[in-house]
């Protein structure tokens, strides 16, 4: 496999990153999966958008790169055709530490000029979905893992920090389901540990609102801007669990997954999630946008 690493493309067992890095000494950094179809990255623009809010947010200044050069590079350089592409920023190997990050004269020390971001792509399979997973859709499980609330840091911003979405998805395979599913610190429909949630009822299709803590994925406002072509009235909001246990339909998005439908959450099954289904009009759509999109 070959990584790149600070402007240089290495094979994997040479890039070496400091034992100093913010990104591992405290999750200060922040990061994008873009998924490689038929050896070309999709929807690239929109997430180096949100790569770039997810910058502002953590005040992390983003490098001024070619990233669509240096990500086909990467693709090419790995002969990729099927794969998900993950661009990492670091806030690098700063120095002083947080602690003595200013001088007693306060407002002098360290500032964001000193700072050299640490970059890192590589690539990596798609999720395993099996062909009967696509077709009549995994299991879920409520997990005891919480999506932290907006007020406690950026929730929307796909942080270094994962822990939670780990612990989720832990939680889940312990129990022998593909995912679990957070809910709010107040007990609100949240997302899945790398995903989000859709579920529909007499075609209306809802989403937990950006206001719930999610991540704003970008699979997730391909489907929301298709629905209304598909016959569905999009509505985003916060819906408890028992609303969504008596949806016709539920199903997952995320880069790596596309769209994924959900045949049960804890034993509450989905009664028209079948071959012929919405979902699986929402799964043609969302295919042939994908091969337009990496044309």
């Amino acid at each position: 496999m070959w990584v790149y690493l600070n402007d240089r493309i290495v094979q994997a067992e040479r890039a070496r990153v400091s034992v100093f890095d913010y990104g591992f000494l405290y999750g200060d950094g922040v990061f994008e999966t873009v998924r490689v179809h038929d050896g070309r990255p999709v929807w690239l623009d929109r997430h180096l958008a949100r790569l770039a809010d997810a910058c502002r947010q953590i005040r992390l200044p983003l490098p001024d790169k070619p990233w669509p050069a240096i990500i086909q590079k990467v693709i090419d350089k790995n002969r990729l055709d099927q794969a998900a592409i993950r661009l990492t920023l670091s806030r690098g190997p700063t120095f002083p530490s947080p602690l003595s990050a200013f001088s007693e004269k306060e407002g002098e020390g360290q500032g964001e000029g000193d700072e050299t971001a640490t970059v890192i792509l590589f690539h990596r399979p798609l999720p395993h979905v099996t062909p009967s997973q696509r077709r009549k859709g995994i299991r879920l499980t409520l997990t005891t893992i919480r999506r932290p609330s907006p007020l406690t840091g950026p929730t929307q911003a796909k942080t270094l920090n994962y822990l939670n979405s780990l612990l989720a998805k832990r939680e889940a395979m312990e129990r022998g389901t593909f995912d679990g599913l957070m809910v709010t610190t107040d007990g609100y429909v949240a997302e899945c540990s790398m995903s989000n949630v859709f579920f529909i009822k007499n075609r209306t299709l809802y989403t937990p609102s950006l206001a719930c803590g999610i991540l704003p994925g970008i699979t997730r406002r391909v489907v929301l801007d298709s629905a209304p072509a598909l016959g569905l009235q999009p509505r985003e909001g916060r819906y408890r669990p028992a609303f969504l246990y008596k949806a016709d339909e539920c199903f997952l998005t995320g880069s790596g997954i596309g769209i994924l439908p959900v045949q049960a959450i804890d034993g509450h099954s989905f009664p028209k999630q079948t071959a012929r289904s919405q979902v699986a009009a929402i799964q043609t759509h969302y295919n042939h946008l994908l091969k337009a999109h990496s044309r």
